[in-house]
Parts: C-alpha cells; sequence; structure tokens
C-alpha cells in the first residue's frame, strides 16, 4: 500500500522534501495563529521541528517554536506602498515634495510604527540642506519625532505588541516620520502618555531626550542650584524649565515674544530675560550677586554660545547644542575651572551609542506627563502637506513650543 501524504493542520502538504513552502503560524506562536510567513528550510527539516514543538506544546514548554518566529513580521501587505513627503536633493524647503514610495520593513530591533502624528524641529531643516545627509541615497524622508501605534516588529523586540500606542525620536541617519509608516529601533521607543494625545504626545521625543541628557545626565543638576536656560519659550528650552523646576533649581530663562514670555512665566521661571530690551548677561549678573549660573545651558548658539560663559559660575558647566568652542572660550573656561559639555541626542541613531537610554528616558518622561508634571506647549497643528510651511517657520524662528504635523 502506498505511504499516504503526511497532513498537518499547521502546514500544507509537501510536494518533496526539498520543496520551500508557506505555513501559517500556529497560535501559541508570538506573531499570532493568522499570519503567514515564508518558511525556507526543506520541509523534511521544516516536519522534524513541527513534531518537536508540537511535543514541546503537550509539555508546556511555549518556548520550544522559538524557531518559527520570522525575521520580521508586519501587519501590511507585501509591496504596500505609503504616503510620504521626502526630499529628492539638497536645498530650500520647496525641495519637499509629496511621494508614494515602499513601505519601510521592520530590521531585527524594528518597530514599524504607523504614524499618527509627528513632530517638527530645527534639525529637520539642517539634515534638508545636507547635514548628516551626505551620501545617503534619496529620497530622504525627514520626522524626528513620532506618535502612533506599533503595527510589526523584528525577531528581537520585546515588551511591545501590535496596537501598542507609542512615541520614540527616530534615528536622524534613517527615513523618518514625515509618511505613513516609520521604522523605529524598538529600544529607543516608549509606550506613549496616557494623558495626551498623538498630536501632543508627538511634540516631546526629541526635545524631552535633548533636555533630560543635557540637564539631568550632562550637566547633573542639584536642587539649590540657578540654571540659564536660553531660549525658554523654544522645543528643547519649555521642556527644560519645567525638568529643571521639579529638581528644585532656580531657573532664569531668556526668550523675546510676548507668547514666549508669557510660557517662560507659566512654566515657572523664576526670572525671565526679554533679551532684545536687556542685557542678558548683566541680568544675570544681577540676579545672582554678580557671581553667575552653576549650569548655563545654550540652545541658541552664535554670539548667545559665545557670551553665555559670561553667565557661568566659577566651577560651573556650560552645555551646549549647538554652539562651537574657540581658544576664546577654551581661555575663558581656565579661568574660571568651568566646563563645557557638548549634548548631541542624535548620537544614539549615528553612532550606535546605548541605544535603550532613550527609551528609559521616554518612559520616565511619559510617568511625569501623566502625574501633570511636563507639559508640551503645541504652537500651531499643521496638515500632513504643510510640512514645508513648518520648515519655513522654523528657519524664521517664528515658533513657540513645538509644531506638530497631523498624519492620521
Amino acid at each position: 500500500m502506498d505511504a499516504q501524504p503526511f497532513k498537518s493542520k499547521i502546514a500544507p502538504p509537501l510536494a518533496s522534501s526539498q520543496d520551500q513552502c508557506r505555513f501559517i503560524m500556529p497560535s501559541f506562536h508570538p506573531a499570532g495563529r493568522d499570519h503567514i510567513r515564508n518558511c525556507r528550510r526543506p520541509a523534511r527539516l521544516l516536519l522534524r521541528q513541527l513534531t518537536t514543538a508540537s511535543r514541546g506544546r503537550k509539555a508546556g514548554a511555549r518556548k520550544s517554536v522559538n524557531f518559527l518566529k520570522p525575521a520580521s513580521w508586519s501587519m501590511l501587505k507585501r509591496n504596500q506602498t505609503m504616503r510620504a513627503v521626502a526630499l529628492t536633493e539638497f536645498g530650500e524647503a520647496s525641495v519637499l515634495t509629496a511621494h508614494d514610495l515602499p513601505a519601510p520593513t521592520p530590521g531585527e530591533h524594528d518597530l514599524l510604527i504607523e504614524v499618527h502624528a509627528c513632530g517638527l524641529n530645527p534639525i529637520d531643516f539642517k539634515v534638508r540642506r545636507g547635514a548628516l545627509a551626505k551620501g545617503r541615497p534619496m529620497p530622504i524622508i525627514l520626522g524626528f519625532d513620532v506618535s502612533g501605534v506599533v503595527r510589526g516588529m523584528g525577531s528581537a523586540v520585546n515588551g511591545f505588541r501590535v496596537g501598542d500606542e507609542v512615541y520614540a525620536a527616530p534615528s536622524l541617519v534613517r527615513n523618518g516620520a514625515n509618511a505613513e509608516f516609520v521604522c523605529v529601533d524598538a529600544r529607543t521607543v516608549a509606550l506613549k502618555p496616557k494623558s495626551l494625545d498623538h498630536v501632543h504626545a508627538a511634540t516631546l521625543p526629541l526635545v524631552t531626550i535633548t533636555a533630560w541628557e543635557a540637564l539631568l545626565q550632562r550637566a547633573r543638576i542639584q536642587r539649590g542650584e540657578t540654571v540659564l536656560v536660553h531660549a525658554g519659550g523654544g522645543g528643547v528650552g519649555h521642556v527644560a524649565i519645567q525638568l529643571a523646576k521639579l529638581h528644585g533649581c532656580r531657573v532664569l530663562t531668556t526668550a523675546s515674544s510676548a507668547e514666549s514670555l508669557a510660557l517662560c512665566k507659566e512654566l515657572g521661571a523664576d526670572v525671565v530675560i526679554n533679551y532684545r530690551e536687556t542685557d542678558f548677561v548683566e541680568r544675570v549678573k544681577q540676579e545672582t550677586g554678580g557671581r553667575g549660573c552653576q549650569v548655563v545651558f545654550d540652545t541658541v548658539g552664535g554670539e548667545t554660545f559665545d557670551r553665555s560663559l559670561d553667565c557661568v559660575a566659577a566651577d560651573g558647566r556650560l552645555i551646549t547644542c549647538v554652539g562651537t568652542p574657540s581658544e576664546k572660550i577654551a581661555a575663558k573656561l581656565f579661568r574660571l575651572n568651568a566646563t563645557l559639555i557638548f549634548e548631541f541626542m542624535g548620537a544614539v541613531g549615528v553612532y550606535g551609542v546605548r541605544p535603550e537610554s532613550h527609551g528609559e528616558i521616554l518612559r520616565a518622561a511619559a510617568k511625569l506627563v501623566d502625574e501633570g508634571k511636563l507639559k508640551p506647549h503645541v504652537s500651531r497643528v499643521l496638515a500632513f502637506e504643510e510640512i514645508a510651511e513648518g520648515h519655513r517657520l522654523l528657519e524664521a524662528g517664528h515658533v513657540t513650543g513645538k509644531l506638530v504635523v497631523k498624519v492620521k
């Protein structure tokens, strides 16, 4: 009697032992019971493993089927496209145009996030002009804040499920969130604050990580210290004020527009300096009895950075995310025995420096938000088609808090 072909409730009949086949993932697989994926193992090896998996399942050994986990898993259709605003050349805001592009596939450590909202930051227009992007293939999708929903993940991802509402700061050297979908290293992602919608959550990741790293991890501010935050009405500045106050510091800040000045006061800054009407160095000396501040956080650069050292107390710290050192700055630092600190939150994505640190910061920040201790400020909500206009507003410096793009 001829042997009957093997019939399985998990996999369809196999034509030959060397055929590649498709199988339905069993219900105990992490990716779900009904998702179909390619298996490129020889059929006889697959049958042996399926038999082992079945025995393991009866014994309660759920982990015995880990070999079935795919390199990545996505709810998107194969070859699915997405809307994106991208650039095909470097230049002014006009180079940002709408495209239908292939949706990304998550890598081993990635989450595939359906973008509901994305924030805009000065780094967006800097990359658009060519910073950190030389040699990258076009088109390039910008957008380094995202809030959205998990729609897929890589095989090494743990701690997230499809459907989770998350927020993150995508890598500066990968395609970003100015699109319907984006892939982000899961280690840099956190569940978004429960008390915020996606629009408000999307304002936080990049600026919060920058301010957190600068003040809490690099400068290590202490209770009772005096901290000067430049551009307190800006994206990074308005978060920095709140973090410094939460840590028991006296906060001085600079701003100019009526809206920014009002926001700084609302956030709890002890002294708000209108730098267009008052010399900020003289005002800082006046407010500190001539001693200066233990910590000065420069988010502006240029002349503001150069003059900021005149506001630093002996043994103090000057921290910048945009300033460029010079021999003159070095000489002043030497005389004050002060420390110059550089903050570059993009080091995680660009150089792979401890990616899990961003996830840790965003989890801690979400807790503060839900406790009412950290509040984002949205300047304006833009439509997806208005991203180029958002760049123009940022370049003109006419933004208090953050610009956000509503994608979904």
